[in-house]
């Protein structure tokens, strides 16, 4: 299962349905969900502690024992409306630096589980409607966060680290973060609510193991 698992497929399948989430963990649930009704023989764990001090969002496991670990993150924009009569009103998280710092730290827990465990591959999905996760602001400037941007387009690899300007604002996050592997950033279509700034939202799939490659991440999902 683990050479075909398709994160973004499974993300295609469910934008039809759950075109939006009223929080990471209704996103976390409904992802296991789809992942699950694509592949029943695998066996679902939430919120795992594998090993002390290390926590995973979800494994997806098969008979052998073999599987996939997956962080997934949504990080949103203030928006509210309803879909499907149902309603949502989606908080303004911000703070894109530190979120950005958290996904990077999510590639590199991923990484480190899945070299431990032969046979096992991971990956780590953001659903956002913020631009400005995706979108570069194309000033050109350095900036003490461009080591945790998420830019369509850039290579994440190496220690990443703040910049040496960055003062208190990185506080408890402040350890440098080095990644095995070398991830291009590619941003997909996920679903549009809306023409509002807020209205659309897009994801991003890091795939993580031995030969991994974006899981069809260069199609995009259907836009509902």
């Amino acid at each position: 299962m683990t050479g075909q698992f398709d994160s973004a497929r499974i993300l295609e399948a469910l934008a039809e349905s759950r075109p939006i989430f009223h929080s990471e963990a209704d996103f976390q649930f409904a992802f296991a969900w789809q992942a699950k009704s694509a592949n029943p023989d695998l066996a679902v764990r939430l919120e795992t502690h594998p090993e002390p001090q290390v926590r995973l969002d979800l494994e997806l496991v098969e008979p052998s024992g073999q599987g996939i670990a997956i962080e997934l993150k949504y990080m949103t924009r203030r928006w509210s409306g309803t879909v499907r009569g149902e309603a949502y009103a989606l908080k303004n998280h911000g703070a894109s630096d530190l979120r950005g710092y958290d996904v990077v730290k999510d590639v590199a827990r991923v990484e480190r589980f899945v070299a431990a465990r032969p046979g096992w591959r991971g990956v780590v999905i953001v659903l956002t409607n913020e631009a400005g996760y995706w979108r570069s602001p194309g000033h050109g400037r350095v900036t003490n966060a461009d080591a945790f941007r998420l830019y369509d387009g850039t290579i994440l690899s190496g220690e990443r680290r703040w910049g040496p300007n960055t003062g208190g604002t990185a506080r408890g996050r402040e350890a440098p973060l080095v990644l095995r592997g070398t991830h291009t950033l590619t941003w997909i279509d996920y679903s549009k609510l809306d023409g509002s700034a807020a209205g659309s939202f897009r994801a991003l799939v890091i795939p993580i193991g031995p030969d991994a490659s974006p899981g069809g991440s260069s199609a995009p999902c259907s836009m509902t």
